[in-house]
Order: structure tokens, then C-alpha cells, then sequence
């Protein structure tokens, strides 16, 4: 699976020997893992979080640069002079199809600069972009199908100059979906499929067709939001209502009536939006050129993924096969070796595991 590589276009000045940290920073925690290859396959060698204070980020931009670098200081500080694959945050990236008349490929980054801004909300010069060739099939003989990917130039600059000030070694940069999708998907996956990381502040979408992302976005509908329903309607803090939440689940019975009628607003907003994902990749699925472009199936990740019950609601009301991502479908096989996260855990780390494969040897 070959995905947009923010390297080439933030090159690090040194190189840095594999395997490195996967480095996972959002809102409001930082997930981190590293992989080592034992006995020829690849083991867990070691993982962890930490919350982050509330107000240093928001929506993936760094608000409080200061207050971060001495923030991580503290809390990385024993990862200092490592080197780290780093997650660039989905809420500001921007993907996009953009057909070009035909040309050798190594023309093609100047003829996306010059039109950059018809294409994303950015001046070139406050951007970095990246693309990927779409495969060409009969009826595009005509023209070139590239997938631009971009980012605010300051945005990265910030991400850099935080994680550099603290004594970490950037080896890549990379946005958190590619890292996700080489950790979840299997790499025999050509159907076109959703992905939707359903994390604590943001529920994040990805539709990917034959191995390559085709779309992504972002909303702030999530399980801070399932915590605050039920902490209304118990008259609790939201510290309990969200081990109530982990308790009791998104499941319709008798005894659980009442939480789950607190939950299903919020879980009802984020399947419609689910639903427009749909529609919108049903109305431009024609430029995939690939002969399985109807969504297939959904992949569910994130820590909120857990929520008992989840995964039944959507499949019946979606009509569509969803399913628990596997973050180790690509590191190892439970043959070989069983990691020390758990399967629910292992879902809030995906984002990590995969910043971690990125770097592995064994690739």
C-alpha cells in the first residue's frame, strides 16, 4: 500500500536509524509505541499515554506553543535525543482529486503549485503538498488523476519546533490517517472501504479505494459528548459518566433502557454523518478507477470504538458490514505473539502502532 509521504516534502536533515517512536499527539493525549523485530517478526517493545492539559491544542493546532514544549518536556523527557515518526492532525489536512492533462510525472508537483489554491483554502507559499497518481484506466488515457495532499506550512513548522525543543529527532512526518490505515487495513485490501476513528474529542472519516486514501474528514462529535448526555441525565460528573458509559454500553434492553435513549442522539448524529460520507463518495466514486468502488465494508478504531454495542447499531441500520479494526493485522500474527495491550486498548493505538510500522525494518 503506497499512501502520500510527507517526508519528501519536509525532509529531515539527518538520518536517523530504525526502528523509531511512533508518536501519536491529539487534543487532549499522547499515545506513543515502538516496535522491535524478535526472532523475524515484529513485538511490541514498548507503549504508553499521557493526558494532555486542556487548552495547549485545540482542533490539532498547537494554541499554547510554550506551554507544550514544557509540557512534554516533563512528560517525554525520557525519550530524549529518540527519534519519532510523528502524526501531523487530520483536522487540517486536506485531500483532494485533481486531474491534470498529461505530463511526465515529474512535472506535476510544479503544476499543482501553480493551482494549488483552486484546490485547498491555502496560498502555495503557506502550504506543503504532496500528491499520488491515481491508476490510469481505458477511459483516462486522456488526462492524469493525482490525490493532493496538504497541509498549513505553519501548522508543521509548529509541530517541529515543539517536538526538536523537547530532544525528540523527527524522522517523519506523516498525516494520522495514512498512519492509521497501514496499521488497520490489510495490505491485500483493494475493495473500497470507510474507516472512522471514533476518538474522545473528534470522529475522524477516511474512505479509501484499492489502498489509497481518497477522502478524509473530520468532526467534533464525539465521546465527550456521550459522557456529557449521560452526565445530564444522571445528574453525575463526568468522570462517572464515563465509566458508566464503559459499563453499561450502547445497548438496547430493558434494564439499559434509559442510557441508551441518553446516548442515541449523539450516536444518531455521528451514523447521519456516516451516511453523507456514503453519499458523497456514491456521487464521485467514478474517478477510483477501480471495478470495487462501492464502499464495502467500515472499519471501526479509536478508544470510543469500544462502546458495547456500537458496532451491532451501525450494521443494522447502515446496512453495512462494520467491524472492530485489528491495529496488528500488519505487525504480527497472535500465532507468534500476543502483545501486552489488550484488543480494546489496542484500538486507541492504532494511530501509533501504525507510526511505528512506518519506521520498522520490516517493511
Amino acid at each position: 500500500m503506497k499512501l502520500p509521504d510527507l517526508i519528501r516534502i519536509f525532509p529531515v536533515p539527518e538520518y536517523i536509524e530504525p526502528p523509531v517512536l511512533g508518536l501519536d499527539i491529539s487534543d487532549r493525549s499522547i499515545k506513543y509505541a515502538e516496535l522491535a523485530l524478535r526472532d523475524n517478526h515484529l513485538e511490541l517493545k514498548e507503549f504508553g499515554s499521557r493526558i494532555i492539559p486542556e487548552g495547549l491544542i485545540k482542533s490539532g493546532e498547537i494554541i499554547n506553543k510554550s506551554a507544550l514544549m514544557e509540557y512534554l518536556k516533563v512528560n517525554l523527557n525520557e525519550f530524549s535525543g529518540r527519534g519519532i515518526s510523528l502524526s501531523l492532525p487530520e483536522e487540517k489536512v486536506f485531500v483532494n482529486l485533481v486531474t491534470l492533462p498529461l505530463m511526465p510525472e515529474t512535472s506535476i508537483h510544479e503544476a499543482l503549485e501553480l493551482q494549488l489554491e483552486e484546490h485547498i483554502p491555502l496560498a502555495a507559499a503557506d502550504a506543503v503538498f504532496d500528491f499520488e497518481l491515481v491508476p490510469s484506466s481505458t477511459d483516462s488515457k486522456d488526462h492524469l488523476d493525482v490525490i493532493l495532499v496538504a497541509l498549513p506550512k505553519k501548522l508543521v513548522e509548529d509541530y517541529s519546533d515543539v517536538v526538536k525543543a523537547v530532544g525528540l529527532r523527527p524522522y517523519v512526518f506523516e498525516m494520522e490517517t495514512e498512519a492509521l490505515i497501514r496499521s488497520i487495513l490489510p495490505k491485500d485490501e483493494e475493495e473500497t472501504v470507510m474507516i472512522m476513528d471514533f476518538g474522545r474529542t473528534r470522529t475522524s472519516f477516511a474512505i479509501v479505494s484499492g489502498g489509497m486514501i481518497r477522502f478524509t474528514s473530520t468532526v467534533s462529535m464525539a465521546g465527550e459528548a456521550l459522557d456529557a448526555a449521560l452526565a445530564k441525565i444522571f445528574n453525575v460528573d463526568l468522570f462517572s459518566a464515563e465509566r458508566f458509559k464503559k459499563e453499561r454500553g450502547f445497548v438496547r434492553t430493558k434494564e439499559n433502557q434509559e442510557v441508551f435513549d441518553a446516548l442515541l442522539p449523539v450516536i444518531s448524529a455521528v451514523k447521519e454523518e456516516i451516511l453523507r460520507h456514503l453519499m458523497y463518495w456514491k456521487d464521485h466514486s467514478e474517478h477510483a478507477h477501480n471495478s470495487k468502488a462501492e464502499i464495502s465494508k467500515l472499519y471501526l478504531c479509536g478508544g470510543e470504538s469500544n462502546l458495547a454495542g456500537l458496532s451491532e447499531y451501525l450494521s443494522y441500520d447502515l446496512k453495512l458490514p462494520v467491524r472492530a479494526a485489528n491495529p496488528w493485522v500488519n505487525i504480527t500474527s497472535f500465532e507468534k505473539y500476543i502483545p501486552a495491550i489488550n484488543a480494546k486498548e489496542s484500538l486507541s493505538y492504532a494511530t501509533a502502532l501504525g507510526l511505528a510500522l512506518r519506521s520498522s525494518k520490516f517493511l
